[in-house]
Parts: structure tokens; C-alpha cells; sequence
């Protein structure tokens, strides 16, 4: 259920940078781009991550909350340049640049021993269904900046860093 959880915050980021593209053409193949690399990325991240904890098997867990607690506190402190999106990039750099951070989490959740088929699934589900969201209806959900939900989503990574250190 942890895996779940963690797959909903790590995807979060897709609907807040997603609702702000104005695009007309080429949604969907933006939208498989995101859920393909949140797929991809978190499974090399489990692989770093099972390494780490063989290396690091006495610190693997302290580790793993730090790094969990600073991507929240980097989410908490990020600000807001849209400079970025008004240029026009191609999908699969616009789908890179949202799925970097799962490869991160999931870092730390291979660290942590985490189910890793589970968290790949649910983050390649979710991000396929939060990016069809973000481009097919973000006109109607007005985020502006997505301000409040990077910061709920950074506080929660920053709860879980700190809940597993202990």
C-alpha cells in the first residue's frame, strides 16, 4: 500500500507542469512518453537502489529517508519558472524532464526494499492517467502554478524521509 502511495505523490508533479502546456496536437503520444519513462526510470532507480543497500547495507535505510527528505525539501523550495514550457520541445524532453524525479524516489525505495513491480505499475498507471488529465482537461482545473500541490506533495516525501530514518 506504502508503494501506491508513494506512486500517487511521485506523479503528482505530471498534473501541475502538464496543466500548463497549451497543447493542441500531440497529447496522447506526450501522455505514453510520461508513462513510459515513469516506468522505466523507477526500474533503473530499484536497481541503483538494491545495489546501494548491498553496498550500504548498514546505512541503507538512514540513507534512503535523507534522500527522500531532501527531494521533498527540493519540491518545497523549487520555484516557479515556466519559461521552459513556453518554448516548443519535443514530447519525449517535456516527458524526461517531468519522470526525472521518480528515478530519485525510487532510489530510495529500492533501498528500502519496497515492492518494485508494484510501485513501477502504479506510477506508470498513474502517470498515464494524471498526464491524460493535465492535457485533455487542464484548462478546467486552474492550477496556476501548482504551488499547493508541490507543496503537499513535497511535505509528504519529506514525512516519508524522515519516518524511515527511524
Amino acid at each position: 500500500m506504502l508503494e501506491i502511495f508513494a506512486a500517487s505523490v511521485t506523479t503528482i508533479d505530471v498534473v501541475v507542469v502538464l496543466s500548463l502546456l497549451q497543447l493542441r496536437k500531440g497529447r496522447l503520444v506526450l501522455a505514453l512518453w510520461v508513462a513510459f519513462l515513469n516506468m522505466v526510470l523507477p526500474f533503473v532507480g530499484f536497481v541503483m537502489g538494491d545495489w546501494s543497500a548491498e553496498l550500504f547495507s548498514v546505512w541503507s535505510h538512514l540513507l534512503s529517508g535523507v534522500l527522500l527528505a531532501l527531494i521533498g525539501i527540493h519540491m518545497l523550495l523549487h520555484d516557479d519558472d515556466n519559461n521552459l514550457l513556453k518554448r516548443h520541445l519535443h514530447p519525449a524532453i517535456i516527458a524526461l524532464a517531468v519522470s526525472l524525479d521518480t528515478f530519485s524516489v525510487s532510489v530510495s525505495f529500492g533501498m528500502l526494499q519496497l515492492n518494485k513491480m508494484l510501485f513501477i505499475f502504479a506510477t506508470g498507471f498513474l502517470s498515464f492517467l494524471f498526464s491524460c488529465l493535465a492535457l485533455y482537461f487542464g484548462r478546467f482545473l486552474s492550477i496556476k502554478n501548482g504551488r499547493l500541490l508541490r507543496i503537499i506533495a513535497g511535505s509528504a516525501l519529506l514525512i516519508m524521509g524522515i519516518l524511515s530514518c527511524f
